[in-house]
């Protein structure tokens, strides 16, 4: 199905106000050609399909009623619902369209979206006392200009395809239904290629276009044929025939702002098709909803008509509010390109104000979408950054990062965990800050008091570091070092650096990688020093490329220089939104620099994916520090049972619902719930016991001020001769197992102070 150029309009807005475009409608940004001198002109218009110039530096009405009786029926049954992006969003189906359903009534093109499609100003306009007209010529640059069909139902194009009526108007033309009676009588799309006043354009287009017939992919609109036909003047214009695509524009499909979850999945399903022309050399240059559209099995790129060769010269068709500012400057790119899916995700989720009926350009930083989904105003922001440099350098990188950002969307929204393998980072190396929470406990085992703390070197050990770039010269030996440890690391490169594999016609000194294996091993060992100079050695040649930024701050970590640390991680974020490893990174280094800006970030990685325990104990400390201990106890029950870590987090809940608080903070309840979680634990498990001293002995003093039933607790009467006890037993069973004779006898001696009176 074609698209309806015609875009949003700002024809209830005042000329040169900002406002608010709620829904997609037939008033607004259409295809055009980009113009250098938009800003400067005198008149701005709401734009359709445009150009910039850039110098060179079965639907027939013939069938018969009586065919019907001959038709064979097939039944097929379908699905209402699908998924995509990966199975994590459902969306509704889409019923098959009959193509003649979508047909104008009356195709007519509205007064305020004339203008001249030479010069860019308002043509066709009614005056006080007389009718605007359809055609006629520009009274600024003397083209001639026509709004009316230049095809009539009935017309017989090329001797093959015959006109059903009109489709839509856009920046170039009419779109127009027709029957192929040379194939089936399938139904196709005709558009014209540029203007019809042009006629060497004409030509020039036909002839630049052919190119287009060789772009086979699943989710880009087929073309047939390219044919021209004569005007109303006799001139040749020429028409692009296409495949006709029965379903839903996401411009046509919105009545209000799309849900996140649903758009990046329709963008998951497109950018392939963006790759696909990448790789051949060229750009789509005009992404936008209404070229998106949704049948009943998929979803289809249409309207190729701005399809370009990458850094081409000449009229460059896109959308104003779409389009990349830098087209101008650079040509069509991947980078304009990824421009334009950013825009495009940004027009079906958000509320992007408009100026003289295009979109401005930025995002709207007070937008609720923005604030609740924190990696993807990061993803926009990439895809849109003013320097194309710094946007995604391909469709597969922007498509790795648009996954990532799903799972958490969807995990967000849905309150379950959507784990997924990252492309540049490896899984964590082990877990942090697990026991944090119950080493204070451990006094009791030894006798010596315990850090609570948590250090630089325990974060830099478990967290993920990047993947091996594939393209490095030294990948393969990279890979048969990635799992050694740190001091073997070292050897193998020194071995590797005095082998003979220049001889073999492989440059060790193009790599990166190799020192790069060489910093985290220095970082594993604590040589901070030799790795930073290592660092700043390799910068020098190649810059401050993720890697290096990244590695950076894990030596900032380990120095202290939290704040330095934060910077580095914070840029590595922001080029890969959909990766938790710089959100563990940013989480920890708050937590260890004191402050909260961060720590929300263990929420999101722990919600995402819930083997990265160490975001769950993080979460559960930061809570905990906050004073909302329940929300605490909640995440570490969300720890799974497969995990080696459960019996740590059934023991820390228990830790944190009573420990360093008042009996007048803790209540009965909050007691016996303590006490069920290390009831349901072997008593062979580690640490099981000296939290059963903890609970009872919590219990004891809290009996002193309160009341409480005589039901059991942890076997023992709720009553304080029955806590006496309880505690007592716990402690002689600890001093059975103290690995030095003082404490044993310091816990005896407390065992003896706190067991009950006899009585005789």
């Amino acid at each position: 199905m074609a698209s309806d150029d015609s875009g949003i309009s700002g024809a209830d807005e005042r000329p040169g106000s900002p406002g608010e475009a709620d829904d997609f409608d037939d008033n607004g940004p259409a295809t055009q050609r980009a113009d250098v001198l938009a800003e400067s002109s005198s008149v701005r218009r709401p734009m359709s399909t445009q150009a910039i110039f850039r110098p060179r530096e079965g639907l027939s009405s013939a069938v018969s009623d009586d065919d019907d009786s001959h038709e064979a029926t097939v039944v097929r049954t379908v699905a209402p619902r699908r998924r995509l992006g990966g199975g994590l969003v459902e969306i509704p189906r889409v019923p098959e369209i009959n193509p003649l359903e979508a047909l104008m009534a009356d195709p007519v093109v509205a007064e305020s979206k004339r203008f001249c499609w030479n010069c860019g100003r308002p043509v066709g306009r009614s005056t006080g006392d007389a009718k605007g007209a359809s055609e006629g010529w520009c009274p600024h640059c003397g083209s001639p200009y026509s709004f009316l069909p230049q095809l009539k139902p009935g017309d017989m194009v090329a001797g093959q395809y015959e006109i059903k009526g009109c489709l839509a108007h856009g920046g170039l033309g009419w779109v127009y239904l027709a029957v192929d009676h040379n194939v089936n009588e399938r139904p196709v799309v005709l558009k014209g290629l540029v203007h019809s006043g042009d006629a060497e354009a004409q030509a020039i287009a036909m002839a630049e276009r052919q190119f287009l017939a060789e772009v086979t992919h699943p989710s880009i609109v087929k073309i047939f044929n390219f044919v021209q036909h004569p005007d109303s003047r006799g001139d040749p214009v020429g028409y692009i025939v296409m495949e006709y695509v029965g379903g839903q524009s996401l411009k046509q499909r919105r009545g209000s702002r799309l849900p996140v979850a649903q758009a990046i999945a329709y963008m998951l399903e497109i950018l392939p098709a963006l790759g696909y022309l990448h790789s051949l050399g060229l750009v789509y240059n005009d992404l936008k909803p209404e070229n998106i559209v949704l049948t009943e099995e998929q979803l289809k790129l249409i309207d190729l008509g701005a399809v370009s060769r990458i850094n081409s010269f000449g009229y460059l068709y896109g959308t104003p509010g779409y389009q990349a500012p830098d087209i101008v400057r650079t040509g069509p790119t991947v980078a304009t390109d990824i421009y334009t899916v950013g825009r495009t995700l940004a027009a079906l989720t958000l509320k992007l104000r408009t100026r003289e009926g295009r979109y401005v350009e930025g995002l709207p930083d007070d937008d609720p979408v923005l604030k609740k989904y924190d990696s993807y105003r990061r993803l926009l922001r990439r895809a849109i950054d003013p320097d194309p440099r710094r946007r995604f350098t391909s469709a597969e990188e922007m498509s790795a990062q648009l996954m990532g950002v799903l799972r958490e969307v969807v995990a967000e929204d849905t309150g379950i965990p959507r784990p997924g393998l990252s492309t540049v980072f490896t899984r964590s190396r082990s877990t942090f800050g697990e026991h944090l929470l119950v080493a204070h406990t451990d006094v009791y085992l030894d006798g010596h008091v315990h850090s609570q703390n948590l250090t630089a070197r325990e974060i830099v050990t478990a967290l993920q570091v990047p993947l091996i770039d594939p393209g490095d010269v030294a990948a393969p030996l990279l890979t048969s070092m990635e799992l050694s440890e740190p001091v073997q690391t070292l050897d193998s490169l020194r071995a590797v650096r005095n082998s003979a594999l220049e001889a073999e016609g492989i440059d060790l000194s193009e790599s990166i990688g190799l020192p790069l294996m060489e910093v985290r091993a220095l970082l594993d060992l604590g040589n901070v020093t030799k790795a930073m100079s290592k660092l700043d050695e390799l910068a020098e040649q190649v810059g401050w490329r993720w890697r290096l930024v990244w590695f950076r701050g894990v030596a900032e970590l380990l120095t202290g220089d939290y704040e330095a640390a934060r910077k580095d991680f914070t840029e590595v974020l922001d080029m890969f939104p959909g990766e938790l490893a710089p959100k563990m990174a940013l989480a920890a280094t708050a937590e260890l620099a004191g402050t909260e800006d961060e720590r929300a970030f263990y929420e999101t990685v722990w919600r995402t994916d819930d083997s990265v325990i160490s975001a769950a104990f993080g979460l559960a400390r930061a809570l905990s520090v906050e004073g909302d201990r329940i929300a605490a106890v909640r995440t570490l029950d969300e720890v799974p049972a497969t995990s080696r870590h459960f019996t740590t987090a059934r023991l820390t809940s228990a830790v944190t619902l009573l420990s360093g608080r008042s009996t007048n903070e803790i209540t009965e309840a909050q007691i016996r719930d303590a006490a069920r979680r290390v009831e349901a634990l072997p008593e062979t498990e580690p640490r099981v016991l000296q939290i059963r001293a903890l609970v009872l002995g919590a219990a004891m003093d809290w009996l002193t001020e309160h009341e409480a039933s005589t039901n059991h607790i942890l076997g023992f009467p709720f009553t304080e001769h029955g806590l006496r006890l309880g505690v007592e037993t716990a402690l002689r069973a600890l001093a059975r197992l103290a690995p030095t004779q003082a404490h044993r006898y310091a816990l005896v001696d407390m065992a003896n102070a706190v067991r009950p009176m006899s009585t005789f």
